[in-house]
């Protein structure tokens, strides 16, 4: 008997380093993709960090800009910005106003996308919906909302007088 699995100990260590071999590559694939997913998902992570810091500086930019004597002395040429600057009682309150928008759109867009917690969207929901009770921020929103592309987030923000 002992001569009979001395005769299939070749093949058996044969078949069980084969095993391994299969089980180690197998291992080593799940380990690659795994690495691939981890490095996918930072890029992403990476390239939504990049996006909001670059959207930050954008929107920081524009209002320095319309904050100037010199644009809101051209943009009172314009008879838009003229209608618009009739409806509040500065021309800075005007871009306050609209800043704020932005930055709703902004904050609405990240929770569309699910980039931030639900708990701050339900915090940040409740702020726009006490801002929008502002009669000016109604007024000036009800002028400027088609500038705003998303139809969700005008949907939302129009949903907004309807609660108040």
């Amino acid at each position: 008997m002992v001569e009979t699995i001395l005769a299939y100990l070749p093949l058996i260590s044969a078949t069980i380093v084969s095993g391994l071999f299969v089980l180690a590559f197998f291992n080593f694939s799940m380990a690659r993709k795994n690495m691939q997913n981890q490095n996918e998902q930072q890029v992403s992570n990476l390239k939504m960090q990049t996006e909001q810091q670059i959207y930050s500086r954008i929107i920081d930019a524009r209002l320095n800009l319309e904050k100037t004597e010199e644009f809101t002395r051209m943009a009172g040429e314009s008879p838009v910005f003229k209608e618009r600057f009739a409806l509040v009682d500065k021309p800075s309150d005007y871009y306050t106003i609209v800043s704020f928008l932005d930055l709703f759109e902004y904050v609405f867009r990240l929770n569309e996308i699910q980039m931030i917690d639900k708990i701050v969207w339900e915090r940040w929901k409740v702020l726009i919906e006490t801002i929008m009770t502002i009669p000016k921020f109604r007024i000036i929103w009800t002028k400027t909302k088609e500038s705003h592309s998303d139809k969700k987030f005008r949907d939302f923000l129009d949903s907004c007088f309807i609660q108040n």
